[in-house]
């Protein structure tokens, strides 16, 4: 009887949510060298409640105690099988969320009305999606029903998509521009600049891209390094390619041309003067007479510009003063190859949406002298994460 009743507290210790070190109150008498309980006995007969008083032996005490101690274990390792069920559970929603089933086995034969295969005849075909298809419900139910509603739907979500590839690819492109070999370290890539051939034509888009840049005048400024790569630019005629900018978009926006030595700037300013006055361009002298000069050696180091020409693109928020910049162009510096390149920081950077640009705005007012409406900006974001070379805010 003892054994029984024994067993049974072990066994409701398992169960018990209790953190008491002794939830059977178990007693101790000193007198007599044994540990007591109380445990109720029911009558079978009359059904009557009596409270017994048992004994325990040290031995049988030390006995309860080792047995309470594997039903202790006992007890974590349920609680840690549950906790494994759990994950478990969890591993299989997400495998069914990345594995589904999404194409039914069996489907109706369209002539016969019998059960079929799916896609084991023309008669019993269902459009195939495959897994990946579930996690972008936009074109599993375009796919299946090519509706108006789910054409429409899935265009806009494909035109998300597209834009957000266009920002990854910006994104890589300026961390190359600034950050070189340190961004990254590989011999896959066998040119840091930009190609001096790449100018674009004055499309309407391009109109478009300059009207924006020139309504921004007041929020932007060009930072452009030039002198330190003499011979490049020499043969590439970098100093010519200015020749347009104050008659294009570029004439309203603040630029500054730095340079990493007095030394450097002589040389370039002398060898501009010598080959405008050899060449009479009487335009692109009267440019460098005017431009703003600056020898700011640790800019270079700001940006890591270690190849000239080289634009930075500056933007300020004039509200709070925050500000932003990245460097966007190196190796030209054609107004066409700046102008696309600023545009790609605007909108990476979110402050011009993309459909600023889109088709039907190109071509609202290409016209020469139309005034442009300046584009919402949106400021509210554009400073949390932005890593500018130094200047942040």
């Amino acid at each position: 009887m003892k054994k029984i009743l024994l067993a049974s507290i072990l066994c409701g210790m398992l169960y018990a949510d209790t953190k008491t070190e002794n939830p059977y109150n178990l007693s101790y008498d000193s007198p007599n060298g044994w540990w007591w309980y109380e445990e109720k006995v029911i009558d079978p007969k009359t059904k009557a409640e009596t409270i017994v008083k048992e004994k325990l032996t040290t031995k049988e005490k030390m006995s309860f105690d080792k047995d309470k101690e594997q039903l202790k274990l006992l007890k974590e390792l349920i609680s840690e099988q549950k906790k494994n069920n759990e994950l478990q559970a969890k591993i299989v929603d997400r495998l069914e969320y990345a594995f589904p089933d999404v194409t039914p086995r069996m489907t109706v034969n369209k002539k016969t009305g019998e059960p079929c295969v799916t896609n084991s005849s023309m008669d019993c075909f269902i459009m195939p999606v495959i897994a990946e298809g579930q996690q972008v419900p936009a074109l599993k139910e375009f796919i299946r029903n090519p509706s108006p509603a789910n054409s429409k739907n899935w265009l806009q979500w494909q035109a998300t998509y597209f834009n957000h590839v266009q920002k990854v690819s910006h994104g890589l492109r300026f961390a190359y521009l600034q950050g070189g070999d340190d961004a990254y370290p590989t011999a896959t890539s066998f040119a840091r600049g930009d190609s001096v051939t790449a100018s674009q034509a004055e499309t309407a888009a391009a109109h478009r891209q300059a009207k924006i840049l020139d309504s921004l005048k007041d929020n932007v400024a060009l930072l452009v390094f030039v002198g330190k790569n003499e011979i490049f630019e020499k043969t590439n005629k970098i100093e010519t390619e200015v020749h347009n900018w104050n008659s294009s978009y570029l004439k309203n926006i603040d630029k500054v041309f730095i340079f990493d030595s007095k030394l450097n700037a002589d040389k370039f300013l002398q060898y501009v003067k010598y080959k405008t006055d050899k060449n009479g361009d009487k335009q692109t002298a009267e440019f460098w007479k005017t431009a703003k000069i600056l020898i700011k050696p640790e800019m270079y180091k700001q940006y890591n510009v270690v190849m000239t020409p080289s634009v930075v693109m500056y933007y300020e928020d004039k509200k709070t003063k925050k500000n932003i910049s990245q460097l966007i162009v190196s190796g030209t510096l054609s107004s066409d190859y700046i102008r696309s390149q600023a545009t790609n920081f605007l909108t990476y950077n979110g402050i011009v949406d993309e459909k600023e640009y889109s088709a039907d705005k190109n071509w609202e007012s290409p016209e020469i002298g139309y005034e442009m409406k300046k584009p919402e900006i949106k400021n509210d974001k554009i400073f949390e994460d932005y890593t500018t070379g130094g200047n942040k805010k």
